[in-house]
This record gives C-alpha cells, structure tokens and sequence, in this order.
C-alpha cells in the first residue's frame, strides 16, 4: 500500500457550458472514474502521522468568498455543546483568523480545524458542522466551508484568448492532489488522492461526488460530465474483459485504482 506518483497520463474530455458558451469545461477523466474514496476513520493515516485521527483537518479551512463566509459562520451558529466540542473555546476565542497572507480561514485550534471533534467526544468525532448536516436532514455541502466539501475535487479557472480573440474562461475539474496545497504539499505525511489504500470506493468519483459536482458545475455540465464517464467506464470493462493490454495502457487509468 504506497502513494504512486503525481505524474501519469490522464485522459481529459472538454466541453462547452450547456449555460454559457463563454465557459469551457476540462474534466480529468482519469481521476474521475478512479475508485477514490475518503477513509477517514478507516485506514486514514492523516496529512500529520503525529496527529493522524484529525485526517486532512489539522490546518483550518480556507473560505473562498463572502458567501462560502456568510454560509460557514451561520452554520456554525446554529452548533450546539452537544455536538461541536469547542463550543466553548470558539464563541470565547473566535471561530475564524487570517493566514501569513491575510486570506480568512477557520481557525486552528490543538492541532486541528476548531471544528473538529476528537475521538473521546461523546457528541461524535470529526467536523461538527458535518455532524449538523446530519442532524438536518442536509448533505454536508450545506454546512460546511466550500474548500471542505470539494476536496478532494479541485476546480480551478483560466482565462483563455482564442486566436480569434475571443475571450472564455477554461474551468478545470481535476484531481486535488498534493500540488493543490500549495508548495507545502511535498512535507504532508502521507496524503489519500494517489495512495492505494483510499481507492476502495464501490462507485467511481464522478458517482459518489455527484452532488458536490452539481454544485460546481450546474446539472446540464454535469450530466454531461457523467454520460462521458460512464462511456469510458464501459471501454475499460471491455479492454478489461478482452485482456486488451494495450487499450488499458492508453486509457490512462488511474494508477492507485485497482486492476480488476
């Protein structure tokens, strides 16, 4: 059980925005056919291999905007002692700090996001504000700060001139691998997109993660997305079925997700 490299060949597919043609979508098939799945509590060995139990949530979350703020902070009023175990630190202290660079975040607290439960909490262990999702009939993506409920999804925009002088913006939906950290990402630990032990998943990512791609994408971009998912999953079931070595190599499979 090992992390394989960043660098393999990836299969890409792009396609125009169903809702605006100005926008361009380039989706890494690849990772989104993989078999990832978060094991959290279930052989995560954490980004720290000090402080393992707290998975990828020792440093806080970055906010993305004044929404994702306005979202996060009402959210987190609405937590109780009962089920947030920093209640207590974190209407005393402050929920949210700035980083070297000024950017808004959750706050870290004891080595981990304040929102995070620990082990021994009776409430529940791991992020509070997933915790009240449940509670709320919701999908976590409703409570939780956006960088939280995307990872391990990476969406990213470009702008692009087109030799016609066209002006569009090229969005990316990738693998949010060790890079997407920052240059921090080479000292974390041990990390799951490319590591064997988290590709376990019973469905593919662009199946388990349909609602957080929905709401990336929008419902047309998505469905989109997934018809060519499934296209390439059937071509891998073939190359597979025939022993069609040299389709399976030019598939670009992810190479954490198992053979068979």
């Amino acid at each position: 059980m090992v992390e394989k490299s960043q660098d393999f060949p990836r299969a890409w597919v792009e396609f125009v925005d169903p809702e605006d043609d100005t926008n361009l979508y380039r989706c890494d098939l690849t990772w989104l056919t993989s078999r990832w799945t978060c094991i959290w509590g279930n052989g995560c060995k954490g980004i720290d291999k000090e402080n393992p139990d707290v998975g990828c949530c020792n440093l806080g979350a970055h906010i993305a905007d004044k929404e994702d703020f306005k979202n996060t902070k009402k959210h987190a009023a609405m937590l109780t002692p009962d089920i947030w175990q920093n209640y207590s630190e974190g209407h005393e202290n402050g929920m949210f700090e700035k980083d070297d660079d000024g950017a808004k975040k959750t706050r870290a607290f004891n080595g981990a996001c304040i929102f995070h439960n620990r082990n021994d909490f009776e409430g529940g262990d791991g992020c509070s504000l997933h915790i009240l999702a449940g509670q709320m009939g919701v999908n976590p993506l409703v409570t939780k700060p956006q960088v939280c409920w995307e990872l391990p999804i990476r969406r990213t925009f470009e702008e692009v001139k087109r030799p016609d002088d066209v002006d569009i913006i090229v969005i990316g939906i990738e693998e949010y691998n060790r890079r997407g950290w920052g240059p921090g990402g080479e000292d974390l630990d041990w990390y799951c997109t490319t590591a064997t032990e988290a590709h376990v998943g019973a469905r593919a990512v662009y199946q388990s993660y349909e609602p957080e791609l929905t709401a990336l994408m929008g419902k047309k971009a998505y469905k989109i997305l997934a018809d060519h998912c499934a296209a390439r999953e059937e071509m891998i079931a073939a190359a597979r079925a025939s022993d069609n070595t040299r389709a399976i190599k030019y598939l670009a499979i992810h190479p954490a997700t198992p053979k068979s």
